[in-house]
């Protein structure tokens, strides 16, 4: 039999090549596998999170981050809103005021928000966490956060980031209708991840999205 370098032969080097393949067609597999569970536990915690807002406000009559009477009940510190370098509560109106990264502002609404529900130990956590670590983390390595209506959404938005392409087809698979909507641009600095409308284009499995839905069920 014909031998090749190394001392391998013809019919070796076959059984090799058939065998690696089909380790990386496995392997390629299981990580399809794998987001496609991180993608279900992602779209299950974005449910969770938003019948435990519905529960606190059926318990306190008010949305979490945005009730008055928090600071008296969980003894915190008061959720404001920086105005020209003035801070200025806008507790009571049935909103979760502020921007999804606003790291400027640790107390605004949308991170007094996740405090209040594990004060009412609705969520876990512990509701010491202030600004950005009192965000759960998501399956991916991004976050859940709050915006006052991120992507065109009026109401109010609970938005996960870091989202693969693959795995953001969370409703009907159109990203820019229905309950939930995305968007590919990612602006910590300048834009706090606050953008005026959702991507036009399809979802591309080479990107990465922020995914938001409204805050109520």
């Amino acid at each position: 039999m014909r031998r090749l370098n190394r001392g391998f032969s013809v019919i070796e080097l076959a059984a090799t090549t058939t065998i690696l393949g089909i380790v990386l067609v496995m392997a390629l597999k299981g990580a399809v596998f794998v987001e496609t569970m991180r993608a279900f536990m992602v779209s299950y915690q974005m449910q969770h999170f938003q019948n435990r807002v519905l529960v606190y406000q059926v318990d306190y009559h008010n949305l979490p981050g945005d009730d008055p009477v928090a600071v008296r009940r969980f003894q915190r510190e008061s959720a404001v809103r920086m105005l020209f370098n003035t801070p200025v509560s806008e507790t009571g109106n049935n909103e979760i005021d502020g921007l999804l990264w606003d790291v400027t502002n640790a107390n605004g609404e949308p991170f007094m928000a996740w405090r209040d529900m594990r004060y009412a130990k609705l969520i876990e956590g512990d509701p010491s966490l202030t600004g950005l670590s009192a965000m759960p983390e998501n399956p991916f390595g991004g976050v859940y956060g709050f915006d006052e209506g991120n992507l065109g959404q009026q109401k109010g938005s609970l938005c996960v980031t870091k989202i693969p392409g693959r795995a953001a087809q969370m409703d009907d698979g159109i990203i820019y209708q229905g309950d939930v909507v995305a968007t590919s641009k990612y602006d910590p600095a300048e834009a706090k991840n606050h953008f005026d409308a959702p991507d036009s284009e399809p979802y591309d499995f080479e990107k990465e999205y922020i995914i938001c839905a409204p805050i109520l069920p």
